[in-house]
């Protein structure tokens, strides 16, 4: 397991995501069901480019398994799309 790859790092550090939702309630629903994760700070969506970008931010480092896991309850995909923003 690679902390980088596999993580959400904790502090001004985010990860980006990108989803195929792009109705506006499904957004909604995505961003409730991650913000439920501990330790997630800040979920922000960019909802006007196609895939839709999803920034998370964590205050505790927080496994990209259980972003995908809560989205995909929900009947989406997401996909990481960087490592790290410094």
């Amino acid at each position: 397991m690679d902390i980088l790859l596999d993580n959400v790092i904790p502090g001004n550090h985010n990860r980006m995501f990108e989803t195929n939702a792009t109705d506006e309630q499904d957004l909604l629903q995505i961003k409730e069901a991650i913000m439920r994760i501990r330790a997630i700070e800040k979920v922000e969506i960019k909802s006007n480019r196609f895939p839709v970008r999803i920034t998370v931010y964590a205050y505790k480092l927080v496994e990209i398994a259980k972003i995908e896991e809560a989205v995909h309850d929900l009947g989406f995909n997401i996909i990481p799309k960087q490592f790290l923003s410094i």
